[in-house]
């Protein structure tokens, strides 16, 4: 179950890319701003289920890394809110020109959020694959490739679907490798 919930949300956002339009005008507005009241959602979940494969990883990492990937959620949200649901509503209402800067501050606080996702990534692949070697791999080529390709993709078609996919499989392969074994003692032990 764990390893379909940190997958879901990769492969939700890279659904929802498939129709993201790649430019702002009066006939994408609604739809551009519709749609990304939805991401404010699912956006935080890609932090959630870095979250959980953090939890496979010494405390050393996995707190700072938790701190990090916050960061992505806070940074990315802000993207989110600014450039998608404030830019859609302000061309909307006919306003597209004054969106430019709302834009500007949106991507920049957005490319912070996308460098913390990555730093998180590679901190979670790093870790599977001193952990787990060889079957680790997949996942992490998976997940960092994902990530990087994030970093300046969004989720437009094709290359930020590409990249959330990516992500989803990394995130899957890399759950499934590192829940193999477990045991429910050393759940319960975790802290």
């Amino acid at each position: 179950m764990r390893t379909l919930l940190v997958a879901l949300p990769g492969l939700v956002l890279a659904g929802i890319g498939l129709t993201h339009p790649h430019h702002l005008d009066a006939s994408t507005a609604l739809w551009w701003q519709n749609m990304h009241v939805v991401l404010a959602v699912i956006f935080p979940l890609l932090g959630a289920a870095q979250w959980v494969l953090l939890e496979d990883t010494p405390k050393y990492v996995r707190y700072p890394a938790r701190v990090v990937s916050f960061g992505y959620v806070v940074f990315y949200g802000a993207l989110d809110a600014l450039a998608g649901i404030g830019g859609g509503a302000m061309t909307l209402n006919g306003a597209r020109e004054a969106a430019a800067p709302v834009f500007r501050i949106g991507n920049q606080l957005g490319t912070v959020g996308a460098w913390c996702f990555f730093a998180v990534s590679i901190a979670i692949a790093g870790c599977a694959l001193l952990k787990h070697r060889l079957k680790a791999i997949p996942g992490a080529v998976f997940l960092l490739a994902g990530s990087f390709l994030f970093l300046n993709s969004h989720i437009y078609w094709p290359k930020g679907v590409i990249a959330c996919t990516c992500i989803a499989i990394g995130m899957a392969a890399t759950s499934y490798v590192s829940a193999a074994g477990r045991s429910a003692i050393e759940d319960s032990t975790r802290t």
